[in-house]
């Protein structure tokens, strides 16, 4: 199940703005590093566009995207769960969920129908917890965490 064309996203939930923007930076450093040593050592040739050169840089980068991308967007009828794998998670497939506020845990965990676990993610790794858990209990019931 895809979400219709053209879904307005309500509202996004990335990792906070410091933590992801160092992550990117971090992981581009390496792609960086190799350009530069390149460039010092050979000058700027035609060689930089090679693709036995491009190829490992685009793998380079990919964790770079990933922490970019990752995240949870709250659709008017779903979710779009970037985490490891994107995908849409529609609220009529969904069941229930359950926000644990414990210090030590405070994490969302989502299931579907089937009471499969579809998302569970740390509260610190999302941006506007609360919007995100107003939007989930609009929608769905949250249920007791399970003993």
């Amino acid at each position: 199940m895809r979400p219709r064309p053209g879904s307005q996203v309500i509202s996004r939930h990335r990792l906070p703005p410091p933590y992801r923007y160092a992550l990117t930076a971090l992981w581009c450093t390496p792609a960086l590093l190799l350009v530069a040593a390149i460039v010092i050592s050979r000058g700027i040739n035609p060689a930089l566009l090679d693709v036995r050169l491009l190829l490992p840089l685009g793998a380079l980068l990919l964790p770079a995207v990933y922490v970019w991308r990752e995240g949870v967007d709250v659709l008017p009828d779903g979710l779009i769960a970037r985490v490891h794998v994107p995908r849409y998670l529609a609220y009529r497939r969904l069941a229930s969920w359950h926000y644990d506020p414990r210090r030590e845990r405070r994490t969302l965990v989502i299931w579907d129908t089937k009471q499969h676990t579809v998302l569970e993610c740390r509260a610190g790794h999302l941006t506007d917890l609360p919007t995100l858990l107003a939007a989930l209990d609009e929608h769905l019931p949250e249920r007791p965490w399970p003993r």
